[in-house]
């Protein structure tokens, strides 16, 4: 498996340097369209999540096809993530393909000097997040899972390193803390994506949806603990196949003396900027995640309108 992840990832490479850039997206959607039909089990999963969170609001056609342009736009993230491999010293690259709006939230944040908890979801391309605000400077580092598979995990490895980010590894979990912890103390930005499954002891169920769902505590345990702001960051293709990275204003974190409720509070507020995000732009939410393999249905809710 290693070496066959090797030769599709250098032959991708090559295919980015030698196909005129306006051919790029043709070749994504050609890839996702092959991945639909080679990877039945992920098919199978973006279809039961797509029924459960729109029931009947969307007809089995229409699933189908919401599905398949799931596959093409992770195939063209994809795409998108071996180009800013390729070009990741030209600033021209960046300037011209990602766009940034809410800097000025950011920058607010980080004038407080205690650090920014960055939350986000796999929503777009979000590995370009940290790479354009890494190539404008920003002290950014990545709570990074690597894959599995050895090979992968050494190119992961060294995109982070030449676009210069910085990486705390998820585990082992004290490490992933005490790395976190120090990098909020130098003001810097940690990003951490709150979509998916954590173990019971790291979450607790809010509401996504319309369904209770385990969610990461941490961001909030975080930002409690050291002060530090808390962003939520979003980024969504255009039309014209450029990127913009949606910056929002930072959350207001309020004390109490009932501090479980103030995570469930605050973290209510953090998946429901998700679900705005992803209702906005539901073809490029990485539906392909079990996220609802855990989930409770709420009473008396009806079924996400599209």
């Amino acid at each position: 498996m290693s070496a066959l992840a090797a030769l599709g990832f250098n032959t991708t490479l090559l295919l980015i340097r030698l196909l005129p850039k306006r051919f790029l997206p043709f070749l994504g959607d050609c890839l996702g369209i092959l991945g639909y039909y080679l990877i039945p089990k992920r098919k199978k999963i973006a279809e039961k999540n797509i029924k459960l969170v729109y029931g009947d609001n969307l007809s089995s056609r229409k699933i189908k096809a919401l599905t398949r342009a799931v596959f093409r736009n992770i195939s063209r993230d994809m795409i998108e993530v071996g180009l800013s491999f390729v070009y990741s010293q030209k600033k021209s690259y960046w300037e011209k393909n990602i766009s940034l709006q809410g800097k000025e939230h950011l920058d607010q944040a980080l004038k407080k000097g205690k650090g920014v908890i960055a939350v986000s979801a796999h929503l777009g391309n979000f590995p370009i997040i940290s790479a354009k605000l890494a190539s404008l400077g920003y002290p950014f580092s990545l709570i990074a899972k690597d894959p599995e598979n050895i090979y992968l995990a050494k190119v992961f490895k060294l995109w982070r390193e030449k676009l210069g980010i910085g990486t705390i590894p998820y585990k082992p979990r004290y490490r992933c803390v005490t790395e976190s912890l120090k990098t909020l103390r130098k003001n810097g930005i940690i990003m951490m994506l709150i979509d998916q499954n954590p173990r019971k002891r790291y979450g607790e169920k809010i509401d996504f949806f319309n369904y209770q769902i385990p969610t990461y505590t941490g961001p909030i345990v975080l930002a409690l603990r050291t002060g530090a702001a808390i962003i939520p960051i979003f980024i969504h293709r255009n039309l014209d196949h450029t990127e913009t990275i949606n910056i929002l204003p930072e959350i207001t974190i309020n004390h109490s003396e009932n501090k479980p409720q103030d995570i469930i509070d605050h973290l209510q507020v953090i998946n429901s900027h998700c679900e705005a995000w992803i209702k906005k732009y539901p073809e490029q939410w990485w539906w392909i995640h079990r996220r609802f393999r855990r989930a409770k249905k709420n009473p008396a809710e009806e079924p996400t309108p599209i």
